[in-house]
């Protein structure tokens, strides 16, 4: 990672999660066939890997602690590069005008609150 973070420009940050993540690990539906979760993958039933339980708080989260990047880094690998690089306008930036899309995070870097287009849509102390 540390590698692809010095020699790729517009690197960013994607994640193939599954709606398992979040879950605890068992047998879930994707699409039309049913998956098993565990260790942090989504496998089909011949071990065919489907995809992750990557979040994006935790994909930034590894981006500050296992690539010590700072967390103002971490930030536009997870959302500013990342909407520049897809020409989504009005997103990945904290400014005049921006849809107002954000995540607030304390200082383990764990979700506090999430608001969409500046309304409070998630407050983990309610």
């Amino acid at each position: 990672m540390r590698v692809a973070l010095r020699s790729i420009p517009c690197l960013y940050c994607v994640t193939d999660s599954t709606a398992a993540a979040g879950m605890p690990d068992g047998q879930y539906r994707l699409g039309r066939h049913r998956v098993t979760k565990c260790l942090g993958g989504v496998r089909l039933a011949d071990g065919t890997l489907a995809g992750s339980t990557l979040t994006m708080d935790r994909a930034f989260r590894n981006v500050v602690t296992a690539c010590h990047r700072s967390v103002v880094d971490a930030a536009h690998l997870c959302s500013t590069t990342a909407a520049r690089e897809l020409n989504l306008e009005g997103l990945g930036a904290i400014e005049h005008g921006a849809a107002a899309d954000l995540v607030i995070l304390d200082r383990r870097l764990s979700v506090t609150q999430t608001m969409i287009a500046g309304e409070l849509v998630y407050d983990a102390g309610r």
